[in-house]
């Protein structure tokens, strides 16, 4: 990788990270604080006598976007208390901000985030806390049996979802998925797995170690496309799979090339024509993400904040990112295709 490429997967691995990783792409602890080369975060004015909402959060575009619409909706009912999250931020940081606050509700956006509220929980073990929304973090659904008085919205679509949109786009048949998992996510599989079997996909999944090298994933990879012979390969957002650009070129870059499948990704970033990888992308629209977590923090309002009983949701609004050039030249485009893709890139 030389010259113009190698920047533009740098800087679309850079972004990526944002959402697949469980670090954060800002810095600055202190409450409203904003990052150097970000916007600034400002709060609605405060009101006397009107309830706290405090989101967590790095000061970053995607989040951003989500809370501008989140906090559209809530803050005639809320007074709104934005604390920045970045690499240098401790759990006392996040602590303070809480205790300052006051909040009836913590919403936290990302696993830095809410890994920092987990230390603050596990610190604070008979402490009295506010329910938390869990928002644009890898598989919530795992998460909120973490947190104690937590629910929140899903980031991972469906399987299903991705798989049906790749049917609309491309003319190469869709009826079997690889995908590979470490041990900790094999029930988030098994849930797909009989989502995925309603429209007449078949997941075949293969395990591989908690320390999977890039060896064994091309291993495994290339067994799907062997011996399996899946139609598709599915990336989840695990960090450890995609942990670093040498890991992903040595494993997912070169077996996905070689065996000439299409390769759908959790993460819009990993779509660039430039430098293919991803054929499709499905993920969260971040605007109506935001008016979802609105709905739900008026929800949990309305039933005295009985988080418990609240199962996390599914996100309501996807978009689609295409690799056209890509699909072109080895999967063969719809004629349709265009009617389904919210943005496709060439």
């Amino acid at each position: 990788m030389i010259g113009g490429k190698n920047m533009n997967w740098r800087v679309a691995w850079l972004a990526a990270l944002l959402l697949c990783l469980a670090g954060c792409a800002t810095t600055g602890s202190e409450q409203g604080a904003s990052t150097q080369g970000a916007a600034a975060i400002v709060d609605p004015p405060v009101r006397t006598g009107v309830p706290a909402l405090l989101i967590a959060m790095p000061n970053s575009p995607n989040f951003v976007e989500v809370r501008k619409s989140l906090v559209s909706e809530v803050q005639k009912n809320f007074n709104i208390h934005t604390f920045t999250v970045g690499p240098e931020t401790r759990d006392a940081d996040l602590a303070a901000s809480i205790q300052a606050a006051n909040p009836v509700c913590v919403v936290l956006m990302n696993n830095a985030t809410i890994n920092l509220y987990r230390q603050y929980q596990t610190a604070n073990p008979i402490a009295k806390m506010p329910p938390s929304v869990l928002l644009m973090a890898s598989f919530v659904e795992e998460l909120q049996s973490q947190i104690r008085r937590a629910t929140g919205i899903a980031y991972e679509v469906p399987g299903v979802t991705a798989f049906v949109r790749l049917r609309s786009v491309i003319t190469t048949p869709i009826n079997r998925v690889g995908v590979i998992y470490r041990p900790v996510f094999r029930n988030f599989v098994e849930r797909q797995k009989s989502l995925a079997a309603r429209e007449h996909v078949e997941i075949i999944s293969v395990s591989v170690p908690n320390d999977v090298t890039a060896a064994g994933l091309r291993e495994a990879l290339h067994s799907l496309a062997n011996g399996h012979k899946v139609d598709a390969v599915w990336m989840l957002n695990d960090n450890a799979m995609v942990r670093d650009e040498e890991f992903v070129d040595d494993a997912w870059r070169a077996e996905v090339t070689e065996a000439k499948l299409p390769l759908i990704v959790g993460v819009s970033n990993f779509v660039e024509p430039s430098f293919p990888l991803g054929t499709l992308a499905v993920v969260p629209d971040h605007e109506a993400l935001g008016l979802q977590a609105a709905n739900l923090i008026f929800d949990l309002s309305d039933n005295d904040w009985q988080v418990e009983s609240h199962p996390v949701e599914l996100p309501l609004s996807v978009k689609t990112v295409v690799d056209i050039r890509l699909v072109r030249a080895n999967f063969g485009l719809q004629p349709d295709a265009l009617r389904h893709i919210d943005k496709a890139l060439e």
